[in-house]
C-alpha cells in the first residue's frame, strides 16, 4: 500500500506536541520519535545499550541507571557529544518508526521528529510540516515547561538547526505564536487538502 508520510517538526517549544494532539483527536496516527527513543532508552533497549557501550556518556550513568536529565545537560552543552549521541541513536529510532508505519496499515501517517533537520540519517517521507513560533514565545514556553533559566532555554534553542534552514526545507509552515484555536483552524484547513489527496 502506498502510504502518505508527513513529518511534523519545529524548534523546541514551538508547539509540535500540540499539533500532534490535534491530529490524534481527528483520528490520525501520529508516531512520536521522542516516545520511540524513550522506549529504546529503557534498560536493555537498543539506544540504552549503544550509549552505555560507547563509554562517552559514563557520567550520565549511576551504575546501570541512565540519568536522562544529566544526559540532556551533557549533550546540550557540548556539540561534539550531541553529534555522537545522534550517530548512536538515530538509526535505531528510524528503523523502529519504519516498522511501526508498515505495521499500521494507515493511508496517512504523521511522524513527529523534533530534530528532523539535524538528522544525518533520513526517513522516507512525502511532506514536511513545520510548526513555528516567535522566539520570545518559545523562550517563555520552554522556561515554563522545563522549569529552567532563560540562559539554559537559549542554549537549548541554539543547539538546534537554524530556523531559516527549517523554513526553507519545509512544505508547509504553521504559525503557533498565538493561541490553540488559531493553530487548530490552520490545521483543520490543511487537513482538507490531505483528505482531498488521499
Amino acid at each position: 500500500m502506498n502510504q502518505n508520510r508527513i513529518v511534523i517538526t519545529g524548534t523546541i517549544a514551538s508547539g509540535k506536541s500540540t499539533l500532534a494532539k490535534i491530529l490524534r483527536d481527528e483520528g490520525y496516527l501520529v508516531i512520536d520519535s521522542d516516545q520511540v527513543n524513550r522506549r529504546l532508552l529503557e534498560k536493555d533497549g537498543a539506544n540504552y545499550k549503544a550509549i552505555k557501550e560507547s563509554g562517552i556518556f559514563d557520567s550520565a550513568f549511576d551504575g546501570d541507571k541512565l540519568d536522562k536529565k544529566k544526559l540532556a545537560q551533557i549533550i546540550f552543552s557540548d556539540k561534539e557529544r550531541m553529534e555522537a549521541i545522534n550517530r548512536l541513536t538515530h538509526g535505531n529510532i528510524i528503523s523502529t518508526i519504519e516498522k511501526k508505519i508498515e505495521e499500521s496499515g494507515e493511508k496517512t501517517v504523521f511522524i513527529e521528529i523534533p530534530l528532523f533537520f539535524s538528522m544525518k540519517e533520513s526517513i522516507a517521507y512525502d511532506e514536511v510540516w513545520l510548526v513555528d513560533a516567535d522566539r520570545d514565545v518559545q523562550i517563555k514556553r520552554l522556561m515554563k515547561r522545563d522549569e529552567i533559566s532563560k540562559a539554559y532555554a537559549l542554549k537549548k534553542l541554539e543547539s538546534q538547526a537554524k530556523r531559516d534552514e527549517m523554513l526553507k526545507g519545509s512544505d508547509f509552515v504553521f504559525d503557533n505564536s498565538s493561541d490553540l484555536e488559531n493553530l487548530k483552524s490552520q490545521v483543520m484547513e490543511k487537513l482538507k487538502e490531505v483528505e482531498k489527496n488521499r
